[in-house]
């Protein structure tokens, strides 16, 4: 959790993070997408359904976006939404 609280704090706008999430109302507890968007973080939690032909898990229909001014309140977000053990990929 240190190291993702560390990449995300510094997130450029040509970067994210997508993390696996346990969010209720969410297929599969959904994902979390994090980024920044004109200065400000961008959290889209989005259903996580399973692609039987490339048996990995996909982007579903139900998308919902948070935005915050500063990190501290971001992270104290996703600390509640990401499940445990983490699972988490930078792009």
């Amino acid at each position: 959790m240190k190291e993702l609280r560390d990449y995300a704090r510094v997130l450029d706008e040509d970067e994210g993070i997508r993390i696996f999430s346990r969010a209720e109302g969410f297929v599969n507890g959904g994902f979390i997408f994090l980024g920044v968007y004109m200065e400000r973080y961008c959290v889209n939690i989005c259903d996580r359904v399973w692609d039987r032909g490339r048996r990995a898990y996909a982007v579903g229909r139900k998308n919902k976006y948070f935005y915050f001014n500063d990190f501290e309140e971001t992270w104290k977000f996703l600390e509640s939404t990401i499940r445990r053990p983490l699972k988490a990929w930078l792009f």
